[in-house]
């Protein structure tokens, strides 16, 4: 199978999309076989790779007790000449990083069978609204408009937690697939209940695999 440069872009682009959503609920038939090929493309152009999807880890990230700093830089002569919109810039500031932030990394496998518990517990509709997901997205990165739109659009943690409550034999279900699972629930129920907004974040891919 070979590409030419605007495939390789395409997939680039549309590999990360499939992988968000996959972490969230299930694909449709269409996006599995579209996700299926461009696996096999991949492994084609790259046999050592063995891991082709899912090498990545996943890191969960719980934060609270934050504010934005507006870092833009100050528009430059050349903008204004040029009449270019000076576009803003955002740091996120943490008020106690000890206190106020955790982290939690485990294999992407591992995150697949956390969607799977949580639709077998009855939260398949609620889990995409509860896990805001991105790549190469790190609180210490700086953040344009629409990334920190997005951090400010978490949902609730204590609706986040009150689901997790409600669920149906939660704990005996996380039993199932073992005592990572158990720890992962507990961990977000925790930090959920604590007041903590937490995100999922897949591991860049390096895009210079793709051109």
């Amino acid at each position: 199978m070979s590409m030419n440069l605007e495939e390789s872009r395409r997939m680039a682009i549309k590999m990360p999309e499939l992988r968000k959503k996959e972490l969230r609920t299930k694909l449709t038939i269409a996006e599995q076989q579209e996700l299926d090929q461009m696996l096999a493309i991949k492994a084609e152009r790259y046999p050592e790779n063995t891991e082709v999807q899912y090498a990545e880890n996943v890191r969960l990230t719980a934060i609270k007790n934050i504010t934005y700093r507006d870092v833009t830089r100050k528009e430059s002569l050349f903008q204004k000449l040029l009449k270019q919109e000076n576009a803003k810039e955002y740091r996120i500031q943490i008020m106690n990083e000890e206190e106020d932030l955790a982290e939690y990394t485990f294999h992407f496998t591992f995150a697949l069978e956390i969607r799977q518990l949580m639709e077998d517990v009855g939260l398949g509709l609620e889990w995409p609204k509860m896990l805001p997901v991105d790549d190469q997205m790190c609180y210490t990165d700086p953040l344009d408009e629409e990334d920190k739109e997005w951090f400010e659009a978490f949902p609730d943690p204590s609706w986040c937690f009150s689901k997790l409550q409600e669920a149906r034999n939660l704990e005996e279900n996380a039993a199932i697939y073992g005592e990572e699972m158990i720890r992962v629930i507990n961990w977000l129920k925790m930090h959920w209940k604590k007041g903590y907004r937490i995100y999922a974040d897949i591991d860049p891919v390096e895009y210079d695999e793709w051109v």
